[in-house]
């Protein structure tokens, strides 16, 4: 990311000695908590400068993603982004004793692998199809023999402006 600041800097230098009479403002606004909660994110810059009464006409996002090598993919538009936990509750018991339990793990699977391969939409020219990714997967209490009460999934749903958040 330091090097995609840098680069914001000399292109704005390049921009105002190109263009010694410009008039108007340039801000470069960071943040850096994408990757997470985003409690401190775009959201928040973007109700702060709403509740200033700042609008903005246009923007660069610096995203560091690029295909071969840094710097060849120019990105039109973002992606929408929803993120959730499944929670999957079952019944703990000793691995000994199965028929007495209900495992979350396994009652899960077959969900969750059709959830991954599901055709949410086909994108567009600009975008390739939804998503739905698992991040993280949680459940047990550490011990080999032990089947888990509840199993928790964070997923992401990457999606195309051919789907809304209310369509997923």
């Amino acid at each position: 990311m330091k090097g995609g600041i840098a680069a914001f800097i000399v292109a704005l230098e390049d921009f105002l000695h190109l263009n010694p009479n410009y008039s108007g403002s340039i801000g470069i606004i960071l943040t850096s908590d994408e990757e997470g909660p985003a409690k401190f994110g775009t959201k928040l810059v973007v109700q702060e400068l709403t509740r200033a009464g700042i609008t903005i006409d246009m923007g660069i996002v610096g995203e560091p993603s690029s295909r071969d090598k840094v710097g060849d993919t120019i990105k039109i538009g973002r992606r929408g982004s929803i993120g959730g936990d499944l929670i999957i509750k079952g019944i703990q018991g000793h691995v000994a004793y199965p028929h007495q339990s209900l495992n979350p793990i396994h009652e899960s699977l077959g969900a969750l692998k059709d959830l991954v391969d599901m055709n949410w939409d086909n994108g567009t020219d600009d975008f390739g199809p939804t998503t739905f990714q698992i991040s993280n997967i949680n459940s047990g209490t550490g011990a080999r023999n032990v089947i888990p009460g509840i199993k928790t999934t964070m997923f992401n749903f990457r999606y195309s402006p051919a789907s809304t958040e209310e369509s997923l």
